[in-house]
């Protein structure tokens, strides 16, 4: 119910606007795509399902077999495989915890006890002012037989939710040319800021796969 209630007032908002600065920035919103969301923890596969789903932390193990947009059979996921676009950061601990919703055209990506991760303030796109920021969202998907790891949006401290029609990381070579296709799987992590020269604390969550409609 609550996931719901949020759902109808984000989407109620782009219905007024066509675009909320709290959802879209520093992008512009185009398209709405929906996405089926599973736990994986460790970088490992599990069940999907066909439903917006809620994703929690589970069990750990050491790789995970997926499928890539070319319809072939991709390498099990692992940190240890990554070619990694923007910081490198699997050697930041474990200490939050990630959940992923998906529906409606929307990820939402809660972490416990982001709130504490301190505020970095960061030119808005606009040029006008700036704005406060806690945290990256990392993708890490198998694309030119090889798997590629990139941050693909600042989050503010009190922003959970944003179009899932964002997650490509386009302005990160080569990931700037993939787009996922239907029954695809990728997984997504949320970091302490490490996109440039930012940075606040050296944390990150556990990862979760993602499979996209």
């Amino acid at each position: 119910m609550k996931f719901s209630i949020r759902i109808g007032f984000l989407l109620s908002m782009l219905a007024v606007s066509g675009c909320s600065e709290m959802w879209c920035w520093p992008f512009d919103c185009s398209s709405e795509e929906t996405s089926t969301g599973i736990d994986d923890s460790a970088n490992t596969a599990a069940t999907t399902s066909t439903a917006a789903t809620t994703s929690t932390a589970a069990t750990t193990s050491t790789a995970a077999t997926t499928s890539t947009s070319s319809n072939t059979t991709a390498t099990a996921f692992e940190l240890s495989k990554v070619n990694w676009l923007h910081k490198n950061v699997s050697s930041w601990p474990v200490t939050n915890t990630l959940t992923v919703e998906t529906g409606g055209g929307v990820i939402c990506m809660n972490v416990a006890g982001r709130g504490s991760w301190p505020t970095v303030e960061i030119p808005h796109h606009s040029g006008t002012k700036t704005v406060g920021v806690s945290a990256n969202g990392w993708i890490f998907a198998y694309h030119n037989d090889a798997w590629y790891g990139a941050t693909w949006e600042w989050w503010a401290p009190n922003t959970t939710c944003k179009p899932m029609h964002e997650m490509a990381p386009r302005k990160a070579p080569p990931l700037n040319s993939w787009e996922p296709e239907s029954g695809e799987v990728f997984y997504v992590m949320m970091s302490g800021l490490a996109r440039g020269s930012e940075s606040n604390v050296q944390k990150r969550t556990n990862i979760v796969k993602v499979v996209w409609p």
